[in-house]
Formats: structure tokens, C-alpha cells, sequence
């Protein structure tokens, strides 16, 4: 409750008014200043003398709270007497006041028990009969008592060491609990319960509200929810809550981060990641923290891939989904199921290659799992040519890409293509035509080049027919290069509206 007052009002005014207000005999209430202390928690600092009773609240507010713009106060009800017509302790230097809270491991909750005093000197195993008989345990009950220094930090009391040995002050908390068994702390332990104090307040300070939202809402009718999680907790985990949830098999459950500033899906998690809850949630430097998953069930990537027909330039989109946990292999059977998709050969073996900035970046074998392709890859699948698959020793598979004038300049698909042992450029040309699909006069618009591995290199251009590609000595890094028009940018329409 706050109070506004004057300045100039007394210290037994302002106690009479408060007292009054909660209708207890003001002899029965008594005053303590708080204070911020270096460890940036808040405690009870001293009570305030009923000597002061005619002193301004300014005057004790300068001399016992300089420091802080309010005066905060804690209010002290006293029940009964102590003694006689005394309902406080006299000797506060001697006798200390502190908070009790008892922790019950299986409601995995603390219980306030409000203020106990304290010998300053006395041991701290003389106050386990007083907690006993607070929670109705028997006599020989054993127990495990704590300070609570600050949430994240717990401090075991040693039952045989004073209060003032354990560096006990006024205000300061002391937890208490049962001492468990080991059987105990298993059965709590398999529960997923935390079975003592410290490891309980460590999961309170890593607590935190994740905001699920399904990833497809035009067609997943799941909900949007809120889960309290911990910030060190695995995929396995999130998921495992997740499931519990939405009632579901965790196994079929994918999750995707957030962008900072849109709050959109961003990027996917892999379900084999070691990162724990708090990781996968950050955000770049200065962006403000985004505590949001999208979700989406049946753990099935959404593929894409492009097969390639008998020429370059006959290009089929499929669309279908896999199981996260799959191999190249489904995708190659998915393929080939497809009824636009036609074989030269039963026995003719498939191509999955990775297509980045028009370049191969990666050919797939069949064994690699599904879950290594990047989320954002352009698939592409083929039947491997027969010259590829019949090439001998002397023989050499090379990557061929488009350009444009310029080889940074890139377009189209690239392919990989066989360089046959001994033979003439012209013979060259007639199958690189056949596998672009293009006509002879098409053709005659492209000029081939071999492109060295690095940008600042110009492209030797091939331009006798005679050349035996075979007799250049090119690296791994060099590519044949293609330069012609890109037909898909002159296939353009602009409409200019008036």
C-alpha cells in the first residue's frame, strides 16, 4: 500500500494513521526501513524507534533512507505479547528477524510462514522444533535448511554453526524443507520435479513464457498458446512439453525461430541440434529478444525439386513431403513415381544435385540423410546421361554453367557434362546442343569458354573447331562456360500503365 503524507507529520502520527486504516492497536505495530543491498536485493535494514515518535517522516527518511527517493516500509504485526505489556524484542542488537518459507517438493511450491526472531548467537539447529511444529511434522522429522542469499544463490545452513557465524542479518530469508531419501529424490527426480531448494530457484531463474503459433495457419487449425519453459532445455524437451499440449506425438513436431522486428517464421531448427531453449531463441546483437516458436506437426520437410528431362530445357516441378528422418534415397523413389517423370532405362540411375546462384554446389549421394539439404537450396534431379555413365578412365566429367558477357553474370541451369577423351571441339558442340535442347541457329548464338575457378581471370573463349578439349589441362576449379543471352530476362513483359 502506498501513503502520501507531509513532510513535516510526525513518526507517531504517521504510525497511529497506518494503524488505524488496518484497524490494529498501535501498540501492536512496529516499523522497518528497507534497504537496497550491494548484492541488489531488498531486505529489512531496522526497525524504527518508538523514541522517534515525535521526529518528522522527512528527518527519518534523511537519516535512515537517504538514499532512496521512497521510503519504504515494512510493517511488523505483533500477535501476542512477549511479555508483560512488551510486543517487541528489546535488545535488537542480540535477536534478529527473519523470514521463513517452507518448500514442498511435491506441490513444487514455497509456503510463506511469515517472520520468526532469532538468537544472534544461538545455534541454527535450534529452530528446526519451532519449523517442525509450523508443518505438523513429528519430532524426528530431518531437515535441510537454506539461506536465500538472492534467487540464484542458495546457501546451505549448517544446523551446528550460530546465526551469527552463518552471517545471518535482519530481514534475511531462511528456506526449509524435509531431507529426503534417495528413493525419494528418484521418485521426484523421474517425475521431472525438482527435489530441493536450490535446484528448484534455478529453474525459477530460468524460467521462461514461450509463445507457440502454428507455422501454416491457413491450414493448421492448432492453436496459438503460451508454455512456461526452462532456458536450458533441449529440443527433446520443447518438444516433449509441446506434445503434452497440443496432445500429440513429439516426434511429429518441427519448430521454426522468429524474426525480431516482423515476428514471421525465420529460420528452422534441426531436430538434432544441441542447442538448449535459450540459444535457439537469441537474436543479433541489439535486436530485441523475440520468445516466439512456430510449430507444425507430422515432422515433414516441404521439398521441392526441379527434374531435368532428356535436355536441359525440359524442366518439371515436383512437390512433395518427407519425413525429417529421411534419406536422398525417398526423394529419388518420390521422383520417380511421379507420372510425368520417363526413364531411358529401368536400370538408369538418378542425380540430385544442390543448385546455388546458378552454380552446382553439391550432388547428393543416396545414403545422406534428407535433414543435410539447406533450407533454402534449389533441388534438382536427372537422369545421368549415358555418355556420363559409359565414360572410361581417360574420360572427364566437367560442370558447365550460362553467362552472360560477363562470367559473374550467371543464368540459367547449370549440368554436368562429359569431356570425351580425343575428341575435336566440333564434335563437342553437337552434344552440348543436343543436351541444351537448342536448334542449330540457337546454337550458333552461344559461345563456350573454359572459366577459371577465380573471378578476376578472364574466360578462354574456344573458337576452333579443331581443339581437342580433352589435350587442355584444366583444374578442378574450371568450368565450361557458356556465354549467351538470358532468354528468361527478354521473355520479360513490361506493362506501363497510364
Amino acid at each position: 500500500l502506498t501513503f502520501k503524507i507531509l513532510k513535516a507529520d510526525t513518526y507517531g502520527s504517521f504510525k497511529e494513521h497506518v494503524s488505524r486504516s488496518f484497524n490494529i492497536p498501535t501498540k501492536q505495530v512496529r516499523f522497518w526501513v528497507f534497504v537496497n543491498r550491494q548484492n541488489r536485493t531488498v531486505r529489512l535494514d531496522a526497525p524504527i524507534s518508538d523514541s522517534l515518535t515525535n521526529i518528522s517522516m522527512e528527518e527519518i527518511h534523511a537519516k535512515m533512507t537517504s538514499r532512496q527517493n521512497e521510503m519504504k516500509l515494512y510493517m511488523e504485526v505483533a500477535e501476542i505479547p512477549l511479555s508483560g505489556l512488551t510486543w517487541f524484542p528489546t535488545n535488537h542488537i542480540m535477536v534478529l528477524l527473519v523470514f521463513i518459507k517452507y518448500f514442498d517438493p511435491d506441490k513444487q511450491a514455497f509456503e510463506g510462514l511469515g517472520h520468526l526472531y532469532v538468537q544472534k548467537f544461538g545455534k541454527v539447529g535450534d529452530i528446526t522444533r519451532f519449523l517442525r511444529e509450523k508443518k505438523n511434522f513429528s519430532p524426528d522429522t530431518p531437515l535441510k535448511i537454506y539461506e536465500e542469499v538472492k534467487p540464484n544463490m542458495i546457501v546451505e545452513m549448517k544446523l551446528k554453526s550460530t546465526f551469527q557465524q552463518s552471517e545471518i542479518q535482519d530481514g534475511d530469508i531462511i528456506c526449509f524443507q524435509k531431507a529426503l531419501t534417495e528413493k525419494e529424490i528418484q521418485e521426484r527426480t523421474t517425475s521431472g520435479r525438482y527435489w530441493d531448494i536450490p535446484h528448484f530457484y534455478e529453474s525459477l531463474t530460468l524460467r521462461i513464457v514461450v509463445s507457440f503459433k502454428p507455422k501454416l495457419k491457413y491450414r493448421d487449425p492448432n492453436p496459438e498458446f503460451d508454455l512456461v519453459l526452462n532456458k536450458k532445455w533441449t529440443y527433446d524437451q520443447i518438444a516433449g512439453a509441446v506434445g503434452t499440449y497440443l496432445n500429440t506425438d513429439p516426434l511429429k513436431l518441427r519448430f521454426t525461430t522468429a524474426h525480431s522486428t516482423s515476428g514471421t517464421p525465420k529460420s528452422d531448427i534441426k531436430q538434432t541440434t544441441a542447442h538448449t531453449l535459450s540459444e535457439m531463441l537469441q537474436t543479433a546483437y541489439l535486436s530485441p529478444p523475440v520468445h516466439i516458436l512456430f510449430y507444425e506437426l507430422e515432422m515433414k520437410e516441404p521439398t521441392k525439386v526441379y527434374w531435368l528431362g532428356s535436355t536441359v530445357k525440359n524442366e518439371i516441378v515436383i512437390y512433395f513431403r518427407l519425413p525429417n528422418n529421411g534419406i536422398i534415397n525417398d526423394i529419388i523413389k518420390v521422383i520417380l513415381k511421379n507420372e510425368k517423370v520417363t526413364l531411358s532405362s529401368p536400370n538408369s540411375r538418378i542425380r540430385l544435385f544442390e543448385v546455388y546462384h546458378n552454380k552446382i554446389q553439391k550432388e547428393y549421394t543416396e545414403t545422406e540423410p534428407i535433414e543435410r539439404i539447406h533450407e533454402y537450396a534449389t533441388l534438382y534431379a536427372e537422369e545421368i546421361p549415358q555418355d556420363e555413365v559409359h565414360a572410361d578412365q581417360n574420360d572427364r566429367t566437367i560442370q558447365v554453367y550460362h553467362f552472360t558477357i560477363n562470367p559473374i553474370r550467371i543464368h540459367g541451369i547449370p549440368f554436368k557434362f562429359v569431356i570425351k577423351n580425343g575428341e575435336t571441339l566440333e564434335n563437342t558442340k553437337v552434344r552440348l546442343r543436343h543436351r541444351l535442347g537448342m536448334s542449330k541457329i540457337e546454337f550458333l548464338k552461344v559461345k563456350i569458354a573454359i572459366v577459371p575457378g577465380t573471378s578476376y581471370v578472364k574466360p578462354e573463349y574456344l573458337e576452333d573447331d579443331d581443339i581437342i578439349l580433352s589435350e587442355k589441362k584444366l583444374s578442378n576449379e574450371e568450368c565450361l562456360g557458356l556465354d549467351h543471352l538470358d532468354k528468361s530476362l527478354t521473355e520479360k513483359v513490361i506493362f506501363i500503365r497510364g
